[in-house]
């Protein structure tokens, strides 16, 4: 059945806006539950919405920088791309709010900067700065229904060129609630937040526990201006680039093999890629696909809200996922990048799939995973495995990779570390349920006033 809406000439909104879709009902309806709260305002009277400006050029060091694609969650900054700190940036502000402001599937995504680390922000992203109510419960007011269809309402363009602009941003209506019921929003928002810091220091202390039982701290991992190499060596592994040939490698490859170990491939049911679907094969439901911006750094990889049909999932096996499957990341423009792994902690249903820039790596009983996943995130490890990538633009293959020697340390200690990542991904689980209560709340009292 069709779904119409009969707007009178007076509920127009002058000539800016006479495309019937901004006139659906599920927007109008949005903004007069606002309205029947009683007490509201445009968010213009409560705060400024600016821009942000993109960098002349990405560095390999010195400012984080957020864009549009970051705000799935911006509590790591560690895999943002840097921007030189001679540039002229547009910093971010504690407790700023950012909106996703291009891009089909990410625009009006929002989030609330905490971090004291400093950071720019990009022109694909809008900045609220309030002056006279609470970031947090504004931030967690446009996460709701209510907040997010409003956003959605302003978005202009057509598909791929889509815009939120920030002029408009400023005319969404904001329910004012009460300071006591402001207070009760933001507590429950910075208990979340003490959530994710505790599930980041259990991930901490676990990379440290197998850093001290390794004993990589000693190890001297100075790059050498001056080396040699015999010819004969480079004909065996079809390698020319004298940065593969870095002492420090053969260094830790030597130390990692003073343990019990096998390589990776012995650990392993399954070493393969993913697979990419094109473009038009996205889809707003069906089953989950696991991408490059779902990995985190805490050792583990969650869904982003990204999807494929069914019957697109059924054709493509090869990018299958299961529960306790690690993705590691293959394919990036700096070598940096490659091999950050994450684990997938829950199940997401027997059709999920992951893009090809992730390498799937599903385990026998010889290992355990949530041990193998610390230990290939470590920093020393990323090294060896950043010297097997390939090519122009940085690629680490199945079969380069399977070689990695991955050491067997005593059951014992791998559950240890085992336990600790489980309760790494217990706090984080229980953040975003926080989240999700407050923007309850929110929606609660909106609805409590509403006709």
């Amino acid at each position: 059945m069709a779904n119409t809406s009969i707007v009178g000439k007076s509920e127009l909104e002058g000539a800016m806006r006479l495309d019937a879709e901004y006139y659906m009902p599920k927007y109008r309806n949005a903004v007069k539950a606002v309205y029947e709260y009683g007490s509201f305002c445009e968010l213009s009277k409560i705060g400024k919405v600016l821009r942000g400006k993109n960098p002349k050029e990405y560095s390999e060091s010195g400012i984080p920088v957020i864009r549009a694609i970051d705000l799935r969650d911006i509590t790591e900054t560690d895999g943002f791309l840097l921007a030189s700190a001679e540039e002229e940036l547009f910093l971010v502000k504690q407790e700023d709010i950012l909106v996703s402001s291009i891009g089909e599937g990410s625009i009006g995504k929002v989030q609330i900067f905490k971090d004291a680390t400093k950071c720019a922000t990009v022109s694909e992203v809008s900045v609220i700065r309030t002056d006279s109510y609470d970031p947090y419960t504004l931030s967690t007011f446009l996460r709701t229904s209510y907040g997010y269809l409003q956003l959605e309402r302003r978005v202009t363009g057509s598909t791929g060129q889509l815009h939120l602009y920030p002029k408009d941003i400023a005319t969404v209506m904001v329910p004012l609630l009460p300071p006591s019921v402001q207070k009760d929003i933001e507590e429950i928002v910075k208990e979340s937040d003490r959530e994710i810091r505790r599930s980041k220091t259990l991930y901490i202390d676990a990379e440290k526990l197998v850093l001290d039982k390794l004993g990589f701290k000693d190890l001297d991992l100075r790059h050498q201006f001056y080396y040699s190499v015999p010819y004969k060596k480079t004909r065996e592994v079809n390698r020319l680039d004298a940065e593969h040939y870095q002492p420090k490698y053969e260094h830790l490859l030597q130390h990692i093999q003073q343990f019990p170990y096998l390589p990776l491939a012995d650990v392993t049911q399954i070493i393969r890629n993913g697979k990419t679907p094109a473009a038009e094969d996205y889809s707003t439901e069906g089953v989950p696909i696991l991408k490059v911006g779902g990995l985190r750094n805490t050792g583990v990889i969650e869904q982003c809200d990204e999807y494929v049909p069914a019957s697109w999932a059924q054709s493509n096996t090869k990018g299958a996922v299961k529960q306790f499957d690690a993705l590691v990341l293959c394919a990036a423009h700096l070598p940096t990048y490659i091999g950050k792994t994450g684990l997938l902690m829950e199940d997401l249903g027997p059709l999920t799939r992951a893009v090809g820039e992730l390498i799937i790596l599903r385990f026998n009983n010889k290992v355990y995973p949530e041990f193998v996943c610390v230990y290939l995130n470590l920093d020393p490890v990323r090294l060896v495995v950043q010297r097997l990538t390939r090519g122009n633009t940085a690629h680490l293959y199945p079969d380069d990779f399977s070689a990695l020697p991955v050491p067997l340390l005593p059951p014992e200690f791998q559950q240890r570390i085992t336990d600790m990542i489980t309760q790494s991904w217990e706090a984080r689980q229980k953040a975003k349920q926080l989240l999700e209560e407050a923007k309850q709340k929110v929606e609660n009292l909106i609805e409590s006033k509403s006709n």
